[in-house]
Protein backbone atom coordinates (compact mmCIF):
# COMPACT_ATOMS: atom_id res chain seq x y z
CA UNK A 1 0.00 0.00 0.00
CA UNK A 2 2.99 2.53 0.34
CA UNK A 3 4.37 2.02 -2.28
CA UNK A 4 1.01 3.33 -4.18
CA UNK A 5 1.38 6.41 -2.99
CA UNK A 6 2.09 9.25 -5.55
CA UNK A 7 5.07 11.20 -4.60
CA UNK A 8 4.41 14.67 -6.03
CA UNK A 9 6.76 17.98 -6.18
CA UNK A 10 10.00 19.60 -7.52
CA UNK A 11 12.92 18.72 -7.76
CA UNK A 12 15.98 20.65 -6.61
CA UNK A 13 17.29 21.46 -9.72
CA UNK A 14 13.56 23.08 -10.77
CA UNK A 15 13.73 24.65 -7.52
CA UNK A 16 16.76 26.42 -8.42
CA UNK A 17 16.00 27.04 -11.73
CA UNK A 18 12.92 29.56 -10.53
CA UNK A 19 14.94 30.88 -8.16
CA UNK A 20 17.73 32.09 -10.85
CA UNK A 21 15.24 33.15 -13.24
CA UNK A 22 14.14 35.63 -9.92
CA UNK A 23 17.70 36.98 -9.74
CA UNK A 24 17.91 37.86 -13.23
CA UNK A 25 14.52 39.73 -13.25
CA UNK A 26 15.42 41.49 -10.19
CA UNK A 27 18.77 42.48 -11.45
CA UNK A 28 17.30 44.08 -14.67
CA UNK A 29 14.23 45.91 -12.63
CA UNK A 30 16.62 47.24 -10.26
CA UNK A 31 18.85 48.46 -13.42
CA UNK A 32 15.68 50.01 -14.50
CA UNK A 33 14.72 51.98 -11.39
CA UNK A 34 17.40 53.24 -10.22
CA UNK A 35 18.74 55.87 -12.68
CA UNK A 36 14.97 56.96 -12.31
CA UNK A 37 14.81 57.16 -8.69
CA UNK A 38 18.13 59.47 -9.45
CA UNK A 39 16.28 61.89 -12.28
CA UNK A 40 13.44 61.87 -9.45
CA UNK A 41 15.84 63.33 -7.11
CA UNK A 42 17.18 66.39 -9.37
CA UNK A 43 13.61 67.15 -10.75
CA UNK A 44 12.46 67.33 -6.67
CA UNK A 45 15.60 69.59 -6.13
CA UNK A 46 14.73 71.66 -9.52
CA UNK A 47 11.15 72.07 -7.95
CA UNK A 48 12.85 73.58 -4.67
CA UNK A 49 15.09 75.61 -6.53
CA UNK A 50 11.79 76.91 -8.67
CA UNK A 51 10.27 77.66 -4.99
CA UNK A 52 13.62 79.72 -3.93
CA UNK A 53 13.01 82.01 -6.48
CA UNK A 54 8.93 82.28 -6.22
CA UNK A 55 10.32 82.71 -2.63
CA UNK A 56 12.63 85.22 -3.54
CA UNK A 57 10.19 87.22 -5.96
CA UNK A 58 7.64 87.31 -2.74
CA UNK A 59 9.96 88.06 -0.62
CA UNK A 60 11.77 91.59 -2.62
CA UNK A 61 8.13 92.94 -3.61
CA UNK A 62 6.96 92.38 -0.05
CA UNK A 63 10.27 93.90 1.53
CA UNK A 64 10.45 97.01 -1.25
CA UNK A 65 6.75 97.98 -0.07
CA UNK A 66 6.97 97.55 3.24
CA UNK A 67 11.13 98.34 4.35
CA UNK A 68 11.77 100.45 1.05
CA UNK A 69 13.65 97.54 0.03
CA UNK A 70 16.08 98.33 -3.59
CA UNK A 71 18.40 96.52 -6.19
CA UNK A 72 21.43 98.04 -6.80
CA UNK A 73 21.71 97.58 -10.47
CA UNK A 74 25.44 97.42 -10.48
CA UNK A 75 26.16 94.34 -7.88
CA UNK A 76 22.42 92.90 -7.29
CA UNK A 77 20.77 91.58 -3.96
CA UNK A 78 21.43 88.31 -2.73
CA UNK A 79 18.49 87.00 -0.46
CA UNK A 80 19.68 83.84 1.88
CA UNK A 81 17.32 80.78 1.71
CA UNK A 82 16.86 81.23 5.45
CA UNK A 83 16.23 84.83 5.57
CA UNK A 84 13.13 84.09 3.36
CA UNK A 85 12.31 81.17 5.99
CA UNK A 86 9.66 80.63 6.77
CA UNK A 87 7.17 82.84 5.68
CA UNK A 88 8.09 82.66 2.03
CA UNK A 89 10.20 79.63 1.79
CA UNK A 90 8.86 76.69 3.05
CA UNK A 91 11.49 74.10 2.28
CA UNK A 92 13.43 72.69 5.35
CA UNK A 93 16.90 75.54 5.25
CA UNK A 94 18.86 72.75 7.78
CA UNK A 95 18.70 70.90 4.28
CA UNK A 96 18.94 73.97 1.63
CA UNK A 97 21.66 76.45 1.64
CA UNK A 98 22.63 79.29 -0.25
CA UNK A 99 21.02 82.48 -1.87
CA UNK A 100 19.20 84.21 -4.57
CA UNK A 101 20.31 86.91 -6.32
CA UNK A 102 17.81 89.43 -7.52
CA UNK A 103 19.65 92.15 -10.47
CA UNK A 104 17.62 94.57 -11.93
CA UNK A 105 17.23 94.27 -15.85
CA UNK A 106 18.87 96.78 -18.20
CA UNK A 107 16.64 99.48 -19.25
CA UNK A 108 13.60 97.96 -17.29
CA UNK A 109 11.94 98.04 -14.11
CA UNK A 110 12.07 94.59 -14.12
CA UNK A 111 13.55 92.10 -12.03
CA UNK A 112 16.00 88.93 -12.49
CA UNK A 113 16.27 86.36 -10.36
CA UNK A 114 19.30 83.58 -10.06
CA UNK A 115 19.62 81.07 -7.83
CA UNK A 116 22.76 79.73 -6.23
CA UNK A 117 21.19 76.49 -3.48
CA UNK A 118 22.53 73.26 -2.22
CA UNK A 119 22.02 70.78 -0.62
CA UNK A 120 25.34 68.35 -0.11
CA UNK A 121 24.06 66.42 -3.11
CA UNK A 122 22.74 68.56 -5.98
CA UNK A 123 23.43 72.32 -6.67
CA UNK A 124 21.90 75.11 -8.46
CA UNK A 125 24.61 77.28 -8.94
CA UNK A 126 23.46 80.51 -10.75
CA UNK A 127 20.34 78.89 -12.63
CA UNK A 128 16.83 80.46 -13.74
CA UNK A 129 18.16 82.57 -16.58
CA UNK A 130 18.66 82.16 -20.45
CA UNK A 131 21.73 81.51 -22.03
CA UNK A 132 22.02 85.61 -22.11
CA UNK A 133 21.16 86.12 -18.76
CA UNK A 134 18.37 88.53 -20.02
CA UNK A 135 15.44 86.34 -19.45
CA UNK A 136 13.97 84.22 -16.91
CA UNK A 137 13.57 80.53 -17.38
CA UNK A 138 12.50 77.55 -15.42
CA UNK A 139 14.72 75.38 -14.09
CA UNK A 140 14.12 71.45 -14.77
CA UNK A 141 16.31 68.80 -13.74
CA UNK A 142 18.57 68.55 -16.54
CA UNK A 143 19.92 71.98 -15.01
CA UNK A 144 20.70 70.45 -11.70
CA UNK A 145 24.04 69.00 -11.21
CA UNK A 146 26.08 67.07 -8.17
CA UNK A 147 26.88 69.06 -5.69
CA UNK A 148 30.37 70.19 -5.48
CA UNK A 149 32.02 72.53 -2.89
CA UNK A 150 34.66 73.86 -4.79
CA UNK A 151 32.57 74.89 -7.67
CA UNK A 152 29.39 76.29 -5.54
CA UNK A 153 29.69 79.81 -6.02
CA UNK A 154 27.67 80.43 -2.69
CA UNK A 155 27.58 84.42 -2.27
CA UNK A 156 27.68 85.49 -5.68
CA UNK A 157 30.50 88.51 -6.25
CA UNK A 158 29.33 91.81 -5.12
CA UNK A 159 26.52 90.53 -3.85
CA UNK A 160 24.90 93.01 -1.47
CA UNK A 161 23.09 90.35 1.12
CA UNK A 162 19.94 91.32 2.61
CA UNK A 163 18.90 91.03 6.12
CA UNK A 164 16.09 91.40 8.40
CA UNK A 165 17.77 94.77 9.46
CA UNK A 166 17.69 96.59 5.77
Amino acid sequence: MINNINKKGFTLIELLAVIVVLAIVMLLAVQAVLPQMEIARKNSFAIEANAAIESAQSYFVTKALTDNLTVSSKNGLCITVDEMSPSFYKADTTKYHGYVKITKKENSNDFLYQVYLENGKYMANGLGLDAGKTNQVNIDGDDIVEYDSENFTGTPTGCVVASSSD
